[in-house]
């Protein structure tokens, strides 16, 4: 039998570590529920417990009626383009955008791989922490030197790590409202990330898949904006409309030559994005009445599973907590809770594994980068409150047998 050298890049991509943590959860939770009645919580995963609304069902409906079952036009259909563009204009004040701007993806997820895909084996950087899986999969598929700038506990930004940092740079990498933080970055800070790209000549990689979810009548602030070049805002409709599972997303930038390139790079990956969901999308977007309605519904929801999380955090002594502005996770230090003694990767799991020990699942830090392993993620993206509640009652009592 030969022996064959394959793609190194392939070789190191990694499976995400959530979707490893909720395979050891599924195993663990019949064990569990036996031994103690209890069912697991489930804080670990950034699914949504919303159904998808109506009216966009009814959109994908009537596509596949009238027969919108063909392979799609190349980077996407002109009813989703122009739908785009409408979105664009009302909700992120984006103006002088024509189809030429727009690629349609399959998710989010694929508009970002094909941004970073463009800068193929050049220099990176992002904040830390980051998107697991902008580490585990897009920086090893396109071979990308990624460096991490590490926000200020409180999350704000240092300028001048930044600017050093951007030296040399291809492109920075930006997600707000930011996963795993809920970080939300204002105009003045997108503002001046955006003009230090420019300084260095990099292009500034947008990823708005939480745009919608907003906390206290805030505003998502988006570069795309922004009247530069230099900008690749990347969208997804999994987040704000429920659709996790229609995989519907696109890219916008100034640059035509951009999109001229990555509209191959569409149809070389994908061929398309599904033509009938195009229309669903479509309707998603350019309805604004019952978009913004339904949008509403689920912020309003979010916001008050996000005040009892963060109250009931803030209640336990020596809890450090920032309170969320934007999508779903909480993102609180432990440092006060861990043994001094313990080596790195002891300390990277410690506060993982008691609350795993306790029905609790969550996300270490570690995931998110090299920066804030005493730091663990949590989702109530599909946790109605009494839950929430539960497992704020198993966390007091396992860090008041630590006090």
């Amino acid at each position: 039998m030969s022996t064959h050298t394959f793609s190194e890049n392939l070789h190191n991509i990694r499976m995400s570590p959530i979707v490893s943590i909720s395979e050891e959860v599924r195993k663990k939770a019949t064990e569990y529920k036996s031994a103690t009645g209890k069912d697991f919580i489930l804080f670990q995963r950034g699914e949504i417990d919303f159904n998808t609304p109506q009216f966009i069902i009814d959109a994908a409906k009537r596509a596949l009626d009238k027969g919108f079952t063909k392979y799609p036009k190349s980077g996407g259909e002109d009813i989703f383009k122009d739908a785009i563009i409408y979105k664009l204009d009302y909700s992120n004040h984006a103006k002088g955008f024509d189809r030429e701007n727009i690629v349609c993806t399959d998710g989010g997820q694929e508009a970002l791989e094909l941004s970073f895909k463009l800068f193929e084996g050049k220099k990176g950087v992002g904040f830390a922490p980051c998107w697991s899986c902008v580490l585990e999969n897009f920086v090893p598929y396109c071979a990308t030197n990624f460096k991490q700038v590490p926000l200020e506990p409180d999350f704000s930004i240092d300028y001048d790590r930044l600017d050093k940092e951007l030296e040399g740079a291809a492109f920075f990498y930006l997600n707000t409202p930011q996963n795993p933080t809920g970080k939300l970055f204002t105009k003045e800070e997108v503002t001046a990330i955006a003009e230090l790209c420019l300084k260095h000549g990099a292009f500034l990689i947008s990823d708005e898949a939480y745009e919608a979810i907003v906390f206290d009548n805030a505003k998502h602030f988006s570069p795309t904006s922004l009247e530069y070049d230099n900008i690749i805002s990347t969208f997804t409709l999994s987040k704000s409309y429920a659709m996790t599972g229609w995989r519907l997303g696109y890219l916008v930038t100034r640059n035509k030559e951009i999109t001229k390139i990555l509209k191959l790079g569409n149809y070389t990956q994908t061929a398309g994005v599904t033509t009938f969901l195009q229309h669903a999308a479509a309707e998603a977007l350019s309805n604004k009445t019952e978009s913004e309605k339904a949008i509403a519904n689920m912020v309003t929801e979010f916001q008050k599973r996000r005040d009892v999380f963060y109250d009931g955090l803030t209640k336990i002594e020596g809890m450090k907590v920032t309170k969320p502005a934007g999508g779903f996770y909480l993102f609180p230090n432990f440092s006060s809770f861990i043994p001094a003694n313990l080596n790195t990767n002891d300390r990277k799991v410690y506060i993982y594994n008691l609350l795993f020990k306790e029905g609790v699942a969550s996300v270490y830090g570690s995931c998110f980068g090299d920066y804030f392993i005493d730091n663990v993620r949590f989702s109530f993206s599909t946790t109605p409150i009494s839950i929430i509640e539960e497992g704020l009652e198993r966390m007091k009592t396992i860090f008041k047998r630590l006090a």
